[in-house]
């Protein structure tokens, strides 16, 4: 019964002689331990502690003698397997704990390898932004800067690093904190030889690899028209959800964006209005732009600080082995470009810098005479200075400024009636500049500090003339004159986490400071004179998850606030794409969106529209929100790609001034709903592409104001259909472009107008250019024609309405001819 309570036997026996000296002879056969341990008992007086099931359960065979009794009773305790120790004078017997073998011993983790680098162009050095690097069991992205981390338990990887436009390269790296890999070119000029890539790479220009995406660079941008000019519109007007039509440059109307909706960065630099000659000038020279990443909508929270898109260009870091430059000259514009290298080619300074020739350029030649047209002139300079090193620790430092002025005049020209005249003058000035340090850390990780300043001082001036009759002069109607400039200022530091088996995480923190003021001397004046600021901190946390090459997500967070608001604007954000195969995949986004300055509509008693920047940080006037969804799937081989997306998006906390005919000032409230499907197309067919994009689109608008709310009716940037075709032939080294955009039209008003009464929009621009080599020297010479059979279309948001009910649009590009000529030495 003992043995089966399993209760505790204790053996004391009162040992009253002295201790002993003498040899302990165990002789028993198959003997259960308790009943040994009593024998011992009787014959030496010895205290024992056993646990009875224990003793019983242990049978024993043994002959052989001990010198004194405790080895012999730790002989006992082996063959039963258990714990022997002796306390005081008392020899206690204990089970052996249970040992999983699994945990017998601390499982030691398997060491990690710290792969970290930079991803660089040969030959040059240039840091390769954003490539893709391809691991056995995931991938990486690098940073802006080309930089990657990531960690492994392979002493060795087997990566493929691939960068647009840029042969990929297959290779086994070991395990380092200082890596650099060099990827060449696809396309390597040497003299007047050409050598070019073996058929069977991914396309040139990225589109469709996620949600709302497009991305370019210097080496892969195809020959289209008008490219000396401006890089970033007449490269992204041929894509899909990029409105072509009404050729409005000052602020990309990006899925149905508004003005100032779409942010637009150079080096980190915001850009607050890219308006330039013509409408015509990207404010940013196309010789410093290195690589262009394009969201349209449902980006995570590392891109933008808009509601809209987002349009992000880096430029160079220079060509620190060698000196060299660049000169373009065309029948308008003047560009040149310096890279040199300093302290032992460790650093380069770059300089670039354009001027119009021509002050005035007569863009309503061989148009109709009898049509009413407002005909722009302008004058442009602008001026780029970047400073980039690297240190021995493979930190790298960059300081790029950027100053750019334009002026630009409208006249009206009525050639039948002379009953009112108006001229429009803008003079604009963009400048900023940034300071970017990237820290590469021994144990891995990558920290950024980014310093960035920018400041757009616009100043308009319009005049109204009424001709009543008799008179020298005529009485004038109106004279309005504004400026309105912004200010950002911004610090902040991102850190990236070195990239773990299925994660990479990135968190970010950023102090924002704006300033705004708007200035008129108007008499009748919608808004009174202004001056207002604001601070805001905003934060992050970016989670890049890749299960398997088949399956990804990103999962972000973002808040922002504003100082003295009191409001914490929470906005999450989703992105998944799973890869069918190597080739389809299906790819989707959701997310939040808050904009804190804004671009406010200013609409006078005749319903004539303008734009003024405004703080929207939830104390003065509310934040502007908007929910972007996003779903779509893409193909890509090596000669053909297509993609299919469809988009929504619904916006509100837009603010709106009316002046009514009673000069009263009303302040409505708007909201906007946004609805799209987008097809793109591409084949390959040699050396030469040909490319189709359409979109199917409409935005949809309503204010509100204390007394009634009015029904959704089309936005002003509203156009139902815009289609474009694009032949780009290469016969080395003469390469032609051929670009086709056609648009159904949209109302360019904010009064209500029928569909039957928009002006569809068509036009037809070619690009010839011949490459040849003198000497040392690359050359091109070439020609662009933009609108090659003149017709007449119309600007967005760039028309007037006179008093007596005429509408009056501002002509868009005429037939455009431009020679130009580049060196490259």
């Amino acid at each position: 019964m003992k043995a089966r309570l399993s209760f505790i036997l204790c053996l004391i026996l009162c040992v009253t002689a002295k201790s002993f000296s003498q040899t302990v002879t165990l002789d028993y056969n198959q003997e259960p331990l308790n009943d040994i341990l009593l024998d011992l008992n009787d014959r030496f007086r010895v205290q024992i502690s056993i646990n009875s099931s224990t003793a019983n359960n242990c049978l024993i065979t043994i002959d052989q003698a001990f010198e004194s009794m405790e080895k012999a009773l730790r002989a006992l305790a082996d063959r039963c397997e258990l714990d022997f120790v002796k306390i005081a004078d008392v020899y206690v017997f204990n089970a052996k704990p249970v040992v999983n073998p699994e945990t017998e011993k601390p499982q030691k983790r398997p060491p990690q390898y710290l792969y970290q680098g930079l991803i660089v162009e040969n030959g040059t050095d240039e840091p390769l932004p954003f490539s893709l690097i391809k691991l056995e069991n995931g991938g990486v992205v690098s940073d802006e800067n080309g930089r990657f981390s990531f960690k492994s338990q392979q002493q060795e990887e087997r990566g493929i690093f691939r960068y647009l436009g840029y042969e990929p390269a297959d290779t086994l790296v070991s395990h380092s904190n200082s890596l650099v890999i060099a990827l060449d070119p696809k396309l390597v000029e040497l003299g007047e030889i050409e050598v070019v890539s073996p058929r069977g790479l991914s396309p040139l220009t990225n589109i469709g690899g996620s949600a709302g995406y497009i991305r370019f660079n210097d080496i892969s941008n195809n020959l289209v028209p008008g490219l000396s000019d401006n890089l970033i519109f007449n490269n992204l007007r041929l894509y899909p959800g990029v409105m072509a039509a009404g050729e409005s440059i000052a602020d990309f109307v990006i899925w149905g964006s508004y003005a100032g909706q779409t942010h637009v960065t150079y080096d980190g630099i915001s850009m607050f209005n890219s308006w330039g000659v013509n409408d015509d000038m990207g404010r940013v020279n196309p010789y410093m732009i290195k690589n262009v990443e394009v969201y349209k909508g449902g980006y995570n929270v590392q891109y933008g600080d808009r509601i809209g898109g987002v349009v992000m260009m880096d430029s160079r870091s220079g060509n620190k082995n060698k000196a060299g430059g660049s000169i373009s000259l065309t029948n308008q514009l003047g560009n040149a470009y310096l890279n040199v290298p300093l302290f032992n080619n460790s650093a380069t300074l770059q300089l670039a810098g354009r001027k119009t020739i021509f002050d005035d350029f007569d863009l309503a030649t061989g148009f109709d005479q009898n049509i009413d047209l407002i005909v722009p002139k302008y004058d442009y300079s602008d001026f780029n200075l970047k400073f980039s090193a690297s240190f021995a620790n493979s930190d790298q430092l960059e300081i790029s400024s950027i100053y750019s002025e334009d002026t630009y005049s409208g006249n009206v020209v009525r050639p039948q009636r002379r009953d009112l005249v108006q001229d429009i003058g803008l003079n604009s000035k963009q400048s900023g500049a940034s300071l970017k340090y990237s820290k590469n850390w021994d144990k891995g990780g990558i920290s950024n500090l980014l310093i960035a300043r920018s400041n757009y001082d616009p100043q308009f001036t319009a005049n109204y003339f009424l001709d009543i009759g008799p008179g020298p002069t005529g009485d004038t109607l109106r004279s309005y004159n504004w400026t309105n400039p912004i200010e950002e200022f911004k610090t902040s530091l991102t850190h990236t986490f070195v990239a773990s088996q299925h994660h990479q995480i990135q968190l970010s923190g950023s102090v924002i400071h704006n300033n705004v003021s708007l200035k008129s001397n108007a008499d009748q004046r919608v808004i009174e004179n202004t001056s207002e600021e604001s601070r805001r901190l905003s934060l992050y946390a970016h989670d890049q998850i890749q299960w398997s090459n088949n399956f990804s997500m990103q999962l972000g967070l973002k808040a922002d606030m504003p100082k003295g608001s009191g409001k914490i604007f929470i906005q999450p954000r989703v992105n998944v794409k799973v890869n069918l195969s190597p080739r389809w995949n299906i790819h989707g986004a959701w997310g939040l969106y808050n904009q804190f300055v804004s671009k406010n509509s200013v609409i006078d008693e005749l319903g004539n529209r303008s734009e003024v920047w405004q703080i929207t940080d939830g104390t003065n006037a509310a934040a502007l929100k908007s929910e972007h969804n996003v779903l779509g799937f893409n193909y890509t081989s090596s000669f053909f790609e297509f993609g299919l997306e469809g988009f929504y998006k619904n916006s509100s906390g837009f603010s709106r001034f009316f002046l009514n005919r009673n000069g009263n000032t009303i302040f409505v409230t708007g909201e906007a709903r946004t609805k799209g499907l987008e097809v793109f197309a591409r084949k390959k067919v040699w050396r030469h592409e040909f490319w189709v994009s359409y979109t199917l689109s409409e935005v949809e608008e309503r204010f509100s104001n204390r007394n009634r709310v009015s029904d959704f009716q089309l936005a002003p940037q509203s156009q139902r259909h815009e289609l474009k075709a694009v032949a780009a032939f290469d016969f080395s080294p003469v390469q032609l472009s051929i670009t086709n955009v056609y648009g159904s039209g949209f109302p360019n008003s904010t009064l209500i107008r029928a569909p039957d009464e928009f002006e569809a929009y068509w036009r037809t621009d070619l690009a010839l250019q011949y490459r040849f080599g003198l000497e040392k020297l690359d050359l091109e010479a070439g020609l662009s024609i933009l609108n090659l059979f003149n017709n007449r279309n119309v600007r967005l948001n760039q028309s007037i309405n006179s008093p007596n009910g005429a509408r009056i649009n501002t002509v868009g590009i005429p037939f455009t001819p431009t020679l130009y000529f580049n060196l490259t030495f």
